[in-house]
């Protein structure tokens, strides 16, 4: 098997182990077991448990940014864009659960995993903040310093948001995507526009 796919392969099952164990308890011999490869080879492969949690962030983080960036929607208008990013965002967290997990528990306090987090966090405010900058029908532009201050408090909304849903299954994806455009929307048509 090619390097690169071995790689994935790889990432794939200690993404697994590390959401349900998390990093301090996951033992690089399941990972390496269930990824058929040996404990030497994943060494080989990562340099350290520390090497594959960041290789897992990142490759996690960059297919959320795609996700959430390549939204594209049916017409060119603000609301829809804003509409599609926010069923990409869920879509993601949806069919990686695990990744998600990894991105967005216990690494928050842990160097250098909370970096690379907080650099993803600031991708996604930065896509967040354009749209705000623009405006829409429903919502007026905000300029700066407002754009990037309620960029990012969406940002983490959704944040909280995604991990509230993982603990209630029961609810729809769209009942959720419905629920955050409409929190959104609210924010950004609100009657205070303080660029202060």
């Amino acid at each position: 098997m090619p390097r690169e796919r071995r790689e994935q392969q790889i990432l794939d099952v200690a993404g697994g182990v590390f959401a349900r164990a998390g990093y301090h308890s996951a033992s690089m011999d399941e990972i390496a077991d269930s990824a058929g490869v040996s404990k030497p080879m994943l060494y080989a492969y990562f340099r350290s448990k520390e090497g594959l949690y960041l290789a897992y962030i990142k490759r996690a983080g960059a297919q959320l940014l795609e996700r959430l960036v390549g939204a594209r929607a049916r017409d060119d208008s603000a609301s829809a864009l804003l509409r599609s990013r926010i069923t990409e965002f869920l879509t993601f967290v949806q069919e990686h659960r695990d990744g998600w997990k990894v991105l967005f528990g216990e690494v928050g306090s842990t160097r250098p995993f909370a970096e690379n987090v907080a650099a993803l966090r600031e991708q996604i405010a930065d896509a967040i903040r354009v749209m705000i900058e623009a405006g829409a029908r429903s919502w007026p532009g905000y300029p700066p310093p407002a754009s990037d201050a309620i960029a990012h408090a969406l940002v983490g909304a959704g944040e909280s948001l995604a991990n509230w849903w993982l603990d209630h299954p029961g609810v729809t994806r769209d009942e959720v995507a419905d629920w955050y455009y409409a929190v959104v929307q609210a924010v950004l048509a609100g009657p205070s526009r303080g660029s202060g």
